[in-house]
């Protein structure tokens, strides 16, 4: 008996056997449907999780993406970073119903110089552009705008590429060597539907970021001037703060070690503008009533759930706003 032990476990010692098992079991989870988060390889998220009926249930309409020459035949113009990239404008115009595209310039570094820039341009627009840029970002976008260059944004359709996982080597690089872009912190409710990661917050490193306070005010002070130049051409504009996922969920983070963010309540003074929307209002109510996912648990980004919730809530603003209506 001990002998037939032995033969079977010997050939598990062999370093080769052992190295090719590792590769394919490496190899299988980069086929798993996953998140920003999950594609860096660190952690091992359920491919179950994104297949998820709540996921596939939300009805909308596709948007296109344009080049500057076709924006004066819409009503409504995104402009964004991923987030608008991903599907909240689709939610969105699925409400409004109103002919509207997506632009993006591949020689402009921020949604905010694109918007300066098709102005100083002179390029025709609508007469409603949705600008949204993430928390993480907003504020350091804001304090580079030059409002005075006249850069005429290059006319292109963005084509996104399809991100390709490295496999073993995402493993190697973001695992065995421990590279700390994502962060992780327990919460006390089950505010996500992945199987074993209920009540764990996955974030980026990066929604720790602090601005200095002078840039903070600097960011302020563009801001104002940026809804001044859209006043000016006649365009309401809406500027949308897509909130960290740290900042909405961070009330309910068990023992937490890292620091409280309040960048947002920085800008209190923006609140009764209906043209300013910061989103952790509404999605931290909706967490607080209990609902799930707002943001997937292996991504940084708004689910369908989250993204619809958002999309409501800028429609609810345009329709009280009447911006359509002439």
């Amino acid at each position: 008996m001990k002998r037939f032990l032995i033969a079977i476990v010997s050939p598990l010692k062999s370093p080769l056997l052992l190295l090719s098992i590792a590769l394919v079991y490496f190899l299988h989870i980069s086929e798993d449907i996953t998140g920003d988060i999950g594609k860096l390889g660190q952690i091992i998220f359920s491919k179950e999780y994104h297949l998820q009926d709540k996921f596939q249930s939300v009805p909308m309409s596709v948007i296109d993406w344009c080049d500057a020459s076709d924006l004066k035949s819409k009503k409504v113009v995104f402009l964004g970073d991923s987030f608008t990239k991903n599907i909240y404008p689709n939610c969105l115009v699925s409400i409004i119903q109103k002919p509207s595209s997506k632009y993006f310039a591949y020689n402009i570094e921020s949604p905010e110089d694109t918007f300066v820039a098709l102005c100083n341009a002179n390029v025709e627009m609508p007469d409603v552009v949705v600008l949204e840029s993430v928390e993480r970002n907003f504020v350091f976008r804001l304090c580079n705008i030059d409002f005075s260059s006249n850069i005429k944004p290059k006319a292109s359709v963005y084509n996104p590429v399809e991100e390709m996982q490295t496999d073993f080597s995402t493993f190697y690089k973001n695992q065995l060597i421990k590279n700390k872009a994502i962060l992780n912190v327990s919460l006390r409710d089950g505010l996500f539907s992945c199987s074993g990661k209920e009540k764990e917050l996955y974030f980026y490193y990066d929604d720790l970021s602090f601005p200095e306070e002078e840039q903070i005010q600097t960011a302020i002070s563009n801001l104002d001037s940026l809804f001044q130049l859209a006043k000016k051409k006649n365009i309401c504009l809406f500027y949308v703060v897509a909130a960290d996922k740290y900042d909405v969920y961070q009330e309910f983070a068990v023992d937490n070690r890292f620091p409280e963010k309040t960048l947002l309540d920085n800008f209190s003074s923006h609140e009764s503008n209906p043209y300013f929307v910061n989103t952790k209002h509404v999605l931290l109510k909706n967490a607080r009533q209990g609902v799930k996912d707002l943001y997937y648990a292996d991504d940084t980004h708004w689910s369908p759930i989250g993204a619809k919730i958002v999309a409501e809530e800028i429609a609810r603003r345009m329709d009280s706003l009447g911006v359509f209506q002439n």
